[in-house]
């Protein structure tokens, strides 16, 4: 027999085997391996989510409430520029938003304010600050960066020219 006409008839002969997996049960197959595995991703994701969903919760509760504070730096006011004496600032700041909040600190220049004042919604407060600065104080057209910050932690940040 010539070989070329051996290895065309054993070509012919492997394409027609029948050894393989038919397409039908191989569709079946990949269809049990995804449902499987969706469900294990599915039972996964629940337990994961409810081990996190009490912590979750409870920040984004607070978050909404502290989203409806709306602090407002309107005006301020800086007296008494000598070299070191007791500087003076007003900062006026009012509540816009739909909840009273409370004043925790006041940053000028990132020097820190500390106290609790409360702000009813739709009223002005007046912080007045006296500070004693170090060297020459603050100079007409100065910069003044002010920072409101609330208990909820609401951040307001104005510049102001003293």
């Amino acid at each position: 027999m010539n070989p070329a006409k051996w290895a065309k008839n054993r070509i012919e002969k492997n394409r027609r085997s029948r050894r393989g997996i038919s397409t039908i049960m191989a569709n079946l197959m990949m269809l049990v391996i995804v449902v499987t595995l969706s469900s294990l991703l599915f039972v996964w994701a629940i337990s994961s989510f409810g081990a996190y969903q009490g912590g979750a919760g409870y920040w984004f509760s607070s978050r909404s409430v502290a989203n409806q504070e709306r602090p407002s730096v309107e005006n301020a006011f800086f007296t008494g520029s000598c070299g070191t004496c007791n500087n003076i600032i007003k900062v006026y700041v009012r509540n816009v938003g739909t909840i009273p909040f409370t004043i925790a600190s006041v940053y000028v220049n990132s020097t820190l304010f500390q106290f609790q004042q409360t702000v009813n919604v739709g009223n002005v407060t007046t912080t007045p600050l006296t500070m004693t600065l170090s060297g020459t104080g603050w100079a007409h057209n100065d910069l003044q960066k002010i920072t409101v910050a609330t208990v909820r932690g609401t951040i307001v940040t104005t510049t102001w020219v003293a």
